[in-house]
Parts: structure tokens; sequence; C-alpha cells
């Protein structure tokens, strides 16, 4: 029974198929095209050229923006190291702990401790960091770095970094 059918089935979309195909009845029209013999143009027909059919439809103008083939983070060009950084030229500012503040006759001096746990003591002036972050101000309770820095348009810019003494958590000896 289900062979019938499907058989039925396959001859009837033959027959659709075949009936589609058939080209008896229809004619197809071709358009003709008409071509005329060129002439030497006569002063009648040619028309003269104005200025808004040649201008462009778009213009760019730099004026005011950034050249759009310039990298937008500007990487320092590297120098020749000659020796090892200084122990504290090595660390981001962000890796550093301050760890205590004295003060005393000569000033107020600090003392981080770097990822490595060791410590270092530093003063106002001394260089800190891989972007020669100098030491601005040293207070009871925190420190100030100011660092300098290239944006995008090229301009150095000064950033201040404050880190602060943290104090010992209640509960903890």
């Amino acid at each position: 029974m289900m062979n019938t059918i499907s058989f039925l089935l396959c001859i009837i979309a033959s027959a659709v198929l075949a009936a589609g195909c058939s080209d008896s009845g229809k004619q197809v029209s071709v358009p003709q095209t008409v071509t005329q013999p060129k002439s030497a143009p006569t002063a009648t027909t040619a028309q003269p050229v104005t200025e808004e059919q040649m201008a462009p439809l778009y213009a760019y103008r730099p004026a005011g923006r950034r050249d759009p083939f310039t990298p937008i983070v500007i990487k320092e060009e590297k120098k020749a190291l000659s020796g090892a950084k200084a122990p504290l030229e090595r660390y981001l500012l962000t890796e550093f702990k301050l760890a205590g503040i004295v003060w005393g006759g000569l000033g107020y001096h600090a003392m981080l401790e770097g990822p490595d746990g060791k410590g270092y003591f530093v003063k106002v002036g001394s260089v800190v960091g891989p972007n020669h972050g100098v030491i601005k101000k040293i207070t009871s309770n925190s420190m100030t770095i100011e660092e300098k820095f290239k944006d995008p348009s090229g301009e150095f810019n000064k950033k201040e970094i404050v880190i602060e003494l943290r104090k010992k958590q209640e509960g903890t000896p």
C-alpha cells in the first residue's frame, strides 16, 4: 500500500515538472536595440561641463583631526640597556606596599615593600617604577608619586599617585 502511494506521488511530481518545462504556447521576445551611426559631434549636441558635475561628492578635510594611520598607543622607544635597572624601577607602582614611614631631623622617609618581599627606603626625589615616577611628598600616613606619561596625541602629561599607609585591622596582633 505504501509503495503504491509513493509510486503515484513520483509519477504526479514528474508530470508537473514536465508540464512546467514545456515551451508550447509561449513566445519569448528579445528586445531589439537600435544603434545610431556615430557621426562627428556638432555644436548643438555638445554641452559644456560645469563645476557641479566635476566636483567630488566628498572631500576629506584633516584639519583638527588626528592622523588615522598613527597608532593610538604610543610606546616609548626602548633605550639601550647599559646595565640592569635599579630594583625600585623594575616593578610597577601598584605592586609596592607602603610598609612604614619614619620622620626625624632629616625629614620623612618611607619604607616600600616590593613584590619580591624586600624592603626599600625612599625619600622625596627618589625614582620609583618603570615609568620613572618621582616621589614628591611624604606625610605621616601617605606618599605621593608623580609620573609622566605620553597620551595618544603625543603630549606629555603628569599623573599623581597616592599610596596610603595601611593601618592594622581590628582583631589582628
